[in-house]
């Protein structure tokens, strides 16, 4: 199918809606494809090597490429086997002649100089062929751990060998641990955590590191070439192949040990806007302009136009490309209100046809309030879920702030013990979809519950700012106490949890709220605080594993938030929960309390359903180990600056054997 579309300077260009663009390759001959339609000519240049500086780079040909008038695709087939042959193309636009990488390059020499052929089948490590996707059957049964890959590994205090410390292959390494302890560390902490899915910052080709040195540190939030790994992040950058292998060994590593693999995209904008393939290619049309003017709804310079049929296009090939040769499980969009409605839509549609189980989930904002270039009615922010698929998931920012207060400021929210935004938690915990508390997703899928993220600061370091204390150690402890509230509102409510990695050992950033070019010593995991911390991670494992046993924390349907009954007495949040229906290896009722006041309260439970006489507590100030820590019954009072989750007997007793009598203390003996 051929379409004609205008482009901002109102030349009429035709597209293409094939899936050939780039190279397609075999050891006999390799075709190379590129749509340049407004090009006078295009020249394919082949290079024995991938970088402007190294010695002895040859050029082992030119070739004239030749233009379908009806698709503007240049096209050229070079017979042999280029396997490991780098190149270019140059493309003369009016007075202008570029030299540029491939637009859809799938391998890179050293800081994406030049495109690479390559033999992907080459690339796959030893049981590629059997390695499968970790896929949740809804969203809302992803618990998600967000984490740099440089982060992961590159303190020594991760116990990862020195030669893989801040690179993909880190991921692959197996019982490691806090050096001279037996405390775990990486993929084996991992694992031990109960997690189901990382997602990895962006691990595609970015321009803001030296792959050479690697001196430099970013978060990687400016692309390149959204098709090619990162190179700093291999063991080898000169070779296009070595980061391909090295990736998707890290993803198998990943998959053997039951966690899925969610990559952080960024096609809202690019490193560079003028200097980019794109630009350098078809000028003036994958990028949202008035005049020669970049829009900046990125904030970063120059924003990408996704609804140009063939930017579009490009998002989805890439993505599927992610999905079908690296078996990547999810992506993260960006910046998400930069992109159409109709784009994300299409991309939903699209993955669904690999598998509708593929997470999408992305941030519902722009950098920039003005200059987007596509009108409110539009963008992909949380006023337009409706026109989303209810499985296109966006980030609860408001009930992060009602958790926290503001992201770097010194403000309070409910677990500091600030009421001024309690109805945005209560609207949280419900998945952002219920009518009574405040509603814009159309049902729990849609809503991304968290308290911190790579950008601002980390939990702990907010907790700090914000709590005016003096004394060090009732700090600490009243800090601990904060961040156990926070795992319980993120774990325990309807929508897709996520949490920064080490979010659950009191990581820190030193106060820095913005470390995407910080140090090493900022922004990497120092594991030996979970050591320190290890009360704290037990607390999240355990509700990390209460969460998997209850269905109705993951129900992705608009029906939950009517099985739960939400009451707030100005003082302590309670939620009961009523599964009714529940098989008999889950609980079929539950409830969520939680105090953020310096004193005992009383509560009471109420349901729309009758509920049982028997209950145990499964979580307490102390524990969250899921096992019966005590009687429940109504005159209990919960403690301050705490939560508390309770089961019914019942449901426990057949999941965990009947509990003997008087083996547990009652709540009347006053322990509590």
């Amino acid at each position: 199918m051929i379409t004609k579309y205008y482009s901002n300077k109102d030349e009429i260009y035709n597209t293409y809606d094939k899936d050939d663009l780039g190279f397609v390759y075999s050891k006999e001959s390799t075709t190379f494809k590129v749509w340049a339609p407004a090009a006078s000519q295009v020249l394919l240049k082949l290079y024995s090597t991938g970088s402007y500086q190294e010695d002895g780079a040859t050029v082992l040909a030119i070739k004239q490429m030749r233009k379908d008038e009806l698709t503007g695709v240049w096209e050229k087939t070079v017979l042999g086997d280029l396997h490991g042959v780098y190149y270019t193309y140059v493309v003369q636009n009016g007075n202008k002649s570029s030299e540029t990488q491939d637009v859809y390059s799938k391998a890179t020499g050293v800081n994406s100089a030049r495109s690479m052929v390559v033999d992907l089948e080459r690339t796959n490590p030893q049981g590629w062929e059997n390695d499968k996707h970790i896929f949740v059957d809804e969203q809302t049964n992803a618990i998600v751990w967000e984490v740099h890959v440089r982060d992961f590994s590159s303190s020594n205090t991760s116990g990862v060998s020195k030669q893989h410390r801040g690179t993909y292959l880190a991921f692959t390494e197996t019982d490691t641990k806090v050096p001279y302890t037996n405390a775990k560390t990486c993929l084996s902490y991992l694992k031990d955590l109960g997690i189901t899915h990382v997602q990895l910052n962006p691990v595609f080709d970015f321009g803001s590191v030296n792959e050479e040195t690697c001196v430099e540190y970013n978060w990687g939030y400016d692309p390149v070439n959204y098709c090619v790994p990162e190179g700093s992040y291999s063991t080898d950058p000169y070779h296009g192949e070595v980061r391909i292998k090295e990736f998707k060994e890290m993803v198998k590593a990943l998959h053997d040990n039951g966690i899925g693999v969610i990559m952080d995209v960024v096609y809202n904008h690019m490193y560079s806007g003028d200097d980019s393939c794109f630009e350098k290619t078809v000028p003036d049309y994958y990028f949202r302009k008035q005049g020669n003017r970049y829009l900046n709804s990125s904030g970063c310079g120059n924003v990408t136009a996704s609804e140009k049929i063939m930017y579009r296009k490009y998002m989805i090939d890439s993505l599927k490309y992610w999905v079908e040769e690296y078996h990547i499980d999810g992506f993260r969009f960006d910046l998400m209100a930069c992109h159409d409605v109709d784009t994300m839509n299409q991309i939903r549609e699209e993955l669904d046809k690999i598998d509708r189980r593929i997470l999408i989930y992305g941030e519902p904002w722009t950098a920039d309030n003005g200059d987007n270039g596509i009108s409110g009615e539009d963008c992909c922010s949380k006023s337009n879920a409706h026109k989303l698929s209810s499985r296109i998931g966006m980030f609860n920012d408001d009930m992060r702030n009602g958790i926290k207060g503001g992201s770097d400021d010194d403000t309070k929210g409910y677990i500091q013990g600030s009421s001024f935004d309690t109805y945005k938690v209560l609207a949280g915990m419900l998945g952002a979809s219920s009518d009574t508390f405040g509603r814009w997703a159309k049902r729990p899928s849609q809503c991304v519950t968290y308290a911190s993220a790579h950008d601002n600061l980390t939990l702990w370091d907010k907790l700090l700012k914000s709590n005016w204390l003096n004394d060090f150690d009732t700090t600490e402890s009243r800090i601990i106490d904060q961040n156990k509230l926070s795992a319980t509102f993120i774990l325990m409510s309807l929508g897709i949890p996520f949490m920064l990695a080490g979010e659950e050992f009191a990581r820190t950033k030193y106060g820095d709220h913005n470390s995407y070019r910080s140090p090493d010593s900022v922004n990497s995991i120092d594991w030996s605080r979970t050591i320190k911390y290890k009360e704290l991670i037990d607390y999240y494992k355990g509700l990390i594993a209460i969460r998997k046993k209850f269905s109705l924390l993951t129900d992705s349907s608009e029906n939950a938030v009517h099985k739960t009954y939400m009451t707030y007495n100005g003082k302590v949040i309670a939620g009961t929960m009523a599964n009714i229906h529940a098989s008999d290896d889950e609980y079929k009722y539950m409830a969520i309390v939680l105090n953020n006041t310096n004193e005992k309260c009383p509560f009471e439970l109420k349901s729309k359903y009758d509920l049982p006489n028997r209950w145990y507590v499964i979580v307490d100030h102390d524990s969250a180990s899921g096992e019966a820590i005590r009687e429940f019954d109504n005159n209990m009072e919960i403690r301050p600056n705490s939560a508390l989750v309770i089961v019914d007997a019942d449901s426990y007793d057949r999941l965990h054997g009947a509990v003997e009598k008087n083996t547990i203390p009652s709540s009347s003996d006053n322990k509590y």
